[in-house]
């Protein structure tokens, strides 16, 4: 019985393969093509999830030097600007603010102390679909909370992080300095929502920052594009593949087109790329636009 239980089920197996066999020999060129073409895309999609991982911040690869020296100097030159930015993430523009205050210099060395404090990170659910990444927090050992210092800044400055990403596209997010004395920043944030105000702190504890400004504009300009935005940008809904070319009057905005639309007003296209659409990475490598400061990105790249 049992010789006859065996040799049923493996005559069942030679079956099965065979039926196995015939029917993969059946299945289609076209088919086959499909298939491969979508294990290739699985294969990218996990290289991309690497890749955007690996990437969500960078630490400081040069040694910590004593900057006093150097900030004694009457007149700073490239290389010590150069040498101040690669030590404290601070351009020529913040540094010069920052220098023609009382306590200029040691608050250039408190950047420094800053700029070189590896936080601890921790993921934030912002929906079932995107995340974003922030510095933890523990206001009782540290006494600036913890949060980034960030540079004098003007209106009209933009505001971007790396640290948020849907399905691991790391897409970003950007902001537009409307009130720069009252510390209030203007953004579009996610589905179901309208454009409105937030508080510059939260920009404080993303684990990325980087604050652009326009080249060479005075800041009448800049306080005119920041009055823009302030009047005709606020209280849009959110959408998510809004485009660039939309009537005079916008219907709905994301956080690229709020500060897109804010400066192509005044004639400044800041898509750097010239798409049908636009990201917070396009506005980053915008070349009409200069660094005043970064925080977890990497300075020999724009993203």
């Amino acid at each position: 019985m049992y010789c006859q239980l065996f040799f049923t089920n493996t005559n069942f197996i030679k079956i099965w393969f065979c039926t196995r066999s015939d029917y993969v020999n059946r299945i289609s060129l076209k088919t086959k093509i499909a298939i491969a073409i979508f294990s290739v895309l699985i294969d990218l999609y996990c290289c991309f999830i690497f890749i955007n991982m690996y990437n969500r911040i960078y630490w400081p690869a040069s040694p910590q030097i004593d900057l006093l020296p150097i900030l004694k100097n009457s007149k700073l030159s490239e290389q010590d600007y150069s040498i101040i930015f690669s030590q404290t993430g601070l351009s020529k523009l913040a540094i010069d603010d920052l220098l023609a205050q009382k306590d200029g210099k040691n608050l250039i060395s408190s950047y420094q102390k800053s700029y070189f404090t590896k936080r601890k990170i921790y993921t934030e659910k912002l929906n079932p679909f995107t995340s974003q990444e922030n510095i933890f927090i523990n206001k009782e050992l540290d006494k600036n909370n913890g949060s980034i210092q960030l540079a004098p800044l003007k209106n009209g400055d933009i505001l971007f992080t790396k640290s948020t990403h849907t399905l691991y596209w790391r897409h970003g997010h950007c902001g537009l300095v409307v009130d720069a004395k009252n510390g209030i920043v203007l953004e579009s944030i996610e589905p179901g929502t309208i454009s409105k105000y937030q508080k510059i702190s939260k920009w404080q504890t993303y684990s990325t920052l980087k604050v652009l400004r326009l080249k060479n504009a005075d800041q009448k300009e800049l306080d005119e594009i920041a009055k823009y935005a302030d009047k005709n940008l606020i209280g849009l809904k959110y959408g998510i593949l809004a485009s660039k070319k939309q009537s005079n009057k916008l219907i709905s905005v994301n956080c690229s087109q709020i500060i897109y639309q804010a400066y192509k007003h005044f004639g400044y296209d800041i898509d750097s790329n010239q798409g049908l659409f636009i990201t917070p990475e396009d506005i980053a490598k915008s070349n009409l636009l200069s660094i005043v400061q970064i925080y977890g990105f990497n300075p020999e790249k724009d993203w």
